[in-house]
């Protein structure tokens, strides 16, 4: 399965170029990710902040900037997990405008407790079930994004 969303480029996310800065991109992909969270696995982020004292961080990240996009454009992202590990997983991220691809991103996220340190935990077994839907077939993932 694949989760899908859009976000309309806008005048924050562009530069003096008039193109998306590039690291609003990737204030883009954090958007898709919470969005996923909410709309797809039935936990909001402040649900996770808040009830179950958890949180998502950003360990490593891949992109690809294939291109420009400007302002008022409609941006199509797919998200997809490529691995789930038992505390870790890996999300591949699409963003096309009008069919043509414009970004790519392989995220890893860690499941951490948010005690007085952050600390790796097992992602919950409920919302691993949930994510395990939106796993990539082996023959499916790309080498590298």
């Amino acid at each position: 399965m694949v989760f899908t969303t859009s976000i309309t480029v806008g005048f924050r996310h562009i530069d003096y170029a008039r193109i998306v800065f590039y690291p609003r991109y990737f204030e883009m992909f954090n958007e898709v990710v919470e969005r996923w969270f909410d709309e797809a696995l039935g936990c909001p982020f402040a649900k996770l902040h808040e009830e179950w004292s958890a949180g998502v961080p950003l360990v490593n990240s891949e992109c690809q900037f294939r291109r420009p996009n400007h302002l008022g454009d409609s941006l199509d992202f797919s998200l997809q997990v490529s691995t789930l590990g038992r505390g870790s997983f890996t999300l591949d991220i699409e963003g096309s405008h009008k069919g043509v691809s414009c970004v790519t991103a392989r995220l890893t996220l860690v499941w951490v407790s948010l005690g007085e340190q952050l600390q790796s935990s097992p992602v919950p077994v409920d919302i691993r079930q949930l994510m395990s839907a939106y796993t990539v077939a082996p023959d499916e993932v790309e080498p590298s994004v």
